[in-house]
Order: C-alpha cells, then structure tokens, then sequence
C-alpha cells in the first residue's frame, strides 16, 4: 500500500470499509487509564468459552498454581481509558467452599487456593487493590481451617472472614418458580459489586458442580440449600404455587429430558428450578466465571468416589475454563468432564426459560488461550478426562457412572462466533494494557468460510510495519495482538485480504 492509497482510504473510511459495525477510528489515548475490564474479546464476545492449558506438576505445586492463575489474569483483565469498572468498586470472588470438614483441601473439594491468590495477584498488577476483594461463600459462616483459605486472605490483604460488607440483602424474583424472593451474602448482589465466580471442576451428585452450581453458595442460610425441596422455615419466601407448579413441570419433563425417570428426578427438578431462579438474580453482577481444573475428582463432591478405599479420585487435568456465559462455560466443561451435556436437565430447563441459549457443546465457540491471546480451536483437539458421578443413575447403573449416552440434539442457531458474516469482515476492539508499561492492539477479523488469509499493519506512507496473521484460516472470527510498544503515535491502516476481498482500518495511536 503506498501514501495515495492510504490517504484514500481514510478519505473513504466509512461504512463500505468494513462489513462489520462498530468499527471505526480509535480515540487517540489521553492521560493514564482510569478503569478496570476484561479482556476487549471476551467481552465482544460473551457467546464464547476458552480454555487455558496449564502445567502444574502436581496437587501440592502451589508456586504453579498461583503463577498460572497470576498470568492468566494478567492477560484477561485491562485498563482502559473508555468508561468501564471503577477501580474502587468491590470485587466479590466465589469460589467452591462447599465442604463439611475441616479436610477440604485434602482432596479436591475445594477450589484451589493458591489458584484464587494468583487470580488476586494478577489483579493487583491491574490496579486493583486487596482492600477491594472479597472471597466469600454462603457456607462458611465459620471458616473451616482445613481449607486453607485463611492463611491465603491474609497473604493477599483480601477480605475473608471479617464482617467488612457481609450483610445480607434480599432479591425479589417474581419470575421464579420456586422462589418469590432470596437473600444473597454480602457483597454478593451489592451494588456496584462484581462477581468472579470461580467454581472447582469436579463431580457432584447434580452432575459436575461448575459455575451455575457454584453460584448457589452465593446465597445465605437456609436459603442457600437449594436440594433440599420446599423448606417450610423460609415459606414465606416461595412461590404460592411452587409445590404444584415443580410438580406439574417435572410430570412434562420426564416424558422428554435425559434419566428424568428415574427415582430422584423430581427432586432435581426442584433443584434446578430454584438454581435457575437464583441464577436469574445474580447473573447481572457476574463479570467472569473460571473454572478451576488444574486438577479435578471425580465422586459425590466430598470425600466419596470410586477410587481405593471408597475414595474420590484427583486426576491432573491442567484446564482454565472461563467465559461470561456460566451455563456455556459449564457445558463445555461438562463436555471435557467425559459426559454428553443434552443428558443434564439443568441445561435443558436453563433454554426452556430463555437464560440459555445453547445445548449442544459443538455449537459453542472454543478459543485456546495462549500468550498472545485468543486463538479458535475444535472442540475435539481438547483432551477429555472421564469424571464419574452420582447424577440420576439408571437401574443397574455402578453408582459412580458417565453420563456419556448419544444425544439427539435439537436443531439450533450456531453462534455468530462460529460462522462470521457473509463476508471478510474486520474492526479494532481497542487497546489492551493487560499491566504496568504494557499495551497491544486488538484487531478482530472474520472469515466466513477456510482460506488463506493476511492481516498486515501499514503507517501514513503506505509502508507495511507489521504482518499480524498470514496463512490458512478456519472459517470463524479470530483475534490478532499488534504490540504498540515504541510504535509512534499516528494515523496506521490495518488490512485484512482474505477470499479476494480486501476489508480496511484506519487507527489511531
């Protein structure tokens, strides 16, 4: 590209530059950045989940852990100069406390530990101060020692078990079908609070307990116990009607969703029907949910599994699973887990009620998390680890069992994140300083079909500067990093050429 067709394409910039809106010239960038977010990817693109490989050595490797999770938080949270996150909002982690004694830690009850201090470190990097994190989980109204996040809250300056911001504070659902309304532990649900929900990838008599699950503990006492069916004490705060509507739910359901037949499946219809409900209230606090799987167990989620000695079993599995969409993170973790997600009624009950939108795992958009961001993958390249569990099992099932069956899933849109648009398309999602003296580019280009694609950077004289991506390219939108660290600030052009078509940028930096 020379200077006479740079200027023309900024003389030309408009809507014909690109098939895509939103896509325009960037703001040149004025004083330091003001605001906290994540990731300009994931937020464009809440439909997605991606996966972060890691290499822990073991369950006992916690200078691993806390680096992997401190890296990873690094490249996921930003500041930026556009409005966002005030950096003196509260910032409530939830993390898989569930345990019933003072050994959580010794299996994989819990979520790790070291994990939630790297995530804490990797936001302080950002500019967010412990004094604004609180790890909290309804269970724990006492602490249990044995799962060593006591001595983490005082290493990393968070709040843990103090009373800063622990009063409850009641939601009404009038949607619900089960509840009329519930009460969230504080800061959960406060305003201006933001939830990263970190849930612990292992098995659980509802399946796995992942994100959606893990949000139960977000809730107080007797509330919080969602599996235990209509409680008497809190009446007052159920639907008039929850007992025959569940009832008259759960007749319709067995008919059509997965082991609904079998002997508890009434029960889980109660459970996931006020998991939804909750789900519901909360969801609009949620800033990221994370599985935690640098290593997973299979069993009832406590201390029982199929293993020696009637114990659950801890397997290596080295995955960071996270998204905005809780219910996508968890069928794809699910997925991973070994089992088939159209077996599980929560995900089909979550779609009935319209706070879910997808079924079938291959039509989620998969990204492999490296170094240099987000890069789109089949689903199938990842590797799976068969996690057994106590969910529903069918006569002459082991009690311990996969919920791997074939399902005939339902025909349904494949997220724009997979197929694109008609044609190339291309825009720029900002600028990312994921950390002190850092800052890139993020250039987002679609592909509507495979082909050999280029994405190339070009400065005011037409010279080309940088070459982003080159090569064969799987149809789906993907990302591009230009580092502009020592770049002059100024006018570039970013170019995509793919399928004969050339889309084009102008930028400012």
């Amino acid at each position: 590209m020379d200077r006479r067709n740079f200027l023309q394409s900024v003389a030309g910039l408009g809507v014909a530059a690109s098939g895509w809106p939103g896509a325009g010239l960037l703001a040149s960038p004025s004083g330091a950045p003001a605001y906290f977010g994540l990731h300009p990817f994931i937020e464009a693109h809440p439909e997605a989940v991606f996966i972060r490989k890691t290499s822990v050595a073991s369950k006992e490797d916690s200078d691993g852990m806390r680096r992997e999770a401190s890296e990873l938080a690094k490249r996921i949270f930003t500041l930026r100069n556009i409005p966002g996150i005030d950096l003196s909002h509260k910032f409530a982690i939830k993390p898989n406390l569930t345990t019933s004694e003072d050994s959580g830690a010794k299996y994989a009850m819990v979520t790790d530990p070291y994990v939630i201090e790297g995530l804490i470190a990797g936001m302080g990097q950002v500019g967010i101060e412990g004094e604004n994190i609180y790890v909290r989980e309804g269970n724990q109204v006492i602490p249990y020692p044995g799962t060593r996040y006591h001595r983490m809250a005082q290493r990393s300056g968070v709040h843990y078990d103090d009373s800063d911001s622990r009063a409850p504070t009641a939601k009404e659902c009038p949607d619900g079908v089960v509840f009329r309304r519930t009460k969230y532990m504080g800061p959960f649900n406060y305003p201006d609070c933001h939830l990263l929900n970190v849930s612990k990838l292992k098995a659980h008599s509802m399946g796995l307990t992942l994100c959606v699950k893990n949000l139960q503990g977000t809730t107080v006492r007797p509330y919080i116990h969602f599996c235990e069916g209509f409680q008497h004490a809190i009446a007052q705060d159920f639907q008039p009607d929850a007992l025959r509507h569940v009832e008259n739910l759960y007749a319709k359901h067995r008919q059509v969703i997965p082991r609904w037949k079998t002997e508890k499946g009434g029960w889980m219809e109660m459970w996931a029907q006020r998991t939804i409900d909750s789900y519901s209230l909360i969801r609009p606090s949620i800033l990221l949910n994370i599985i935690e799987g640098v290593y997973a167990q299979n069993g009832d989620g406590f201390a029982s599994g199929p293993g020696r000695n009637g114990e659950p079993e801890i397997l290596m599995t080295n995955v960071l699973i996270f998204g905005k969409d809780a219910f996508k993170v968890d069928i794809i973790g699910h997925w991973l887990g070994g089992h088939e997600p159209g077996n599980f009624g929560l995900f089909h009950l979550a779609k009935e009620r319209g706070v879910s939108t997808a079924l079938n795992p291959h039509n989620i958009p998969v990204y492999r998390w490296e170094d240099s961001g987000p890069k789109l993958a089949p689903l199938d390249q990842f590797a799976r680890t068969p996690l057994t569990t106590l969910y529903l099992a069918k006569p002459g099932e082991p009690q311990y069992h996969l919920c791997n069956e074939p399902f005939a899933y339902p025909a349904e849109p494949v997220s724009a994140c997979l197929s694109g648009d008609d044609l190339p398309g291309l825009r720029v999602l900002g600028q990312a300083r994921p950390g002190k003296g850092t800052s890139s580019l993020l250039i987002e280009y679609n592909l509507p079909a495979d082909g050999n694609a280029a994405l190339e950077m070009h400065n005011v004289f037409g010279e080309r500067v940088g070459v982003l991506a080159q090569g064969w390219t799987r149809r789906g939108v993907h990302m591009a990093n230009w580092s502009t660290q020592g770049t002059a600030p100024g006018l570039y052009c970013c170019r995509l050429m793919a399928n004969g078509i050339t889309s084009a940028r102008i930028v400012w930096l």
